[in-house]
């Protein structure tokens, strides 16, 4: 599993997660990883931070973290990953990796880190993935939650 950061002015550093994200460990990441790098691009602190519905996102230790740090979180629907522009991202990063053949742990990593951070395809659609975001939510809206071609 892998976390990261997307948002107008770019993707951010790449973190990968050992075994599966709980509570407490995507915390550590939110105040180490993500807190450092929104204040490095919005250091007005004007920004909408958006996360999905998983488990580890929506625990109540999480949402007091992130209301203690102030983030403004984005709303978000119980069933529409069709919002989340940084799912976009992420397969265009495994369509690339898989065309590498890749046989150990530390090759599928270093893969990770050098497509996600060197490749054009990557940074060209990160922009037009956050450009879309008015589209997106103005399609889950008039599909009323269902599914959208985005």
């Amino acid at each position: 599993m892998v976390w990261s950061i997307i948002s107008s002015k770019g993707i951010g550093r790449l973190y990968i997660v050992e075994g599966t994200m709980r509570q407490d460990q995507y915390i550590q990441v939110l105040e180490t990883k993500m807190l450092p790098q929104v204040q490095e691009w919005f250091p007005n602190g004007e920004f909408t931070f958006m996360h999905d519905s998983a488990p580890c996102h929506k625990a109540k230790k999480v949402t007091k973290f992130l209301n203690a740090q102030k983030v403004k979180v984005l709303d978000w629907p119980g069933n529409s990953p069709d919002l989340n522009p940084i799912e976009n991202l992420w397969e265009l990063m495994k369509r690339e990796i898989s065309r590498e053949l890749i046989t150990n742990k530390r090759q599928l990593i270093e893969r990770l880190i050098d497509v996600w951070h060197r490749s054009e395809s990557i940074k060209i659609n990160c922009s037009k993935c956050i450009e879309s975001m008015p589209r997106r939510i103005q399609a889950v809206i008039e599909a009323k939650g269902g599914v959208t071609k985005y």
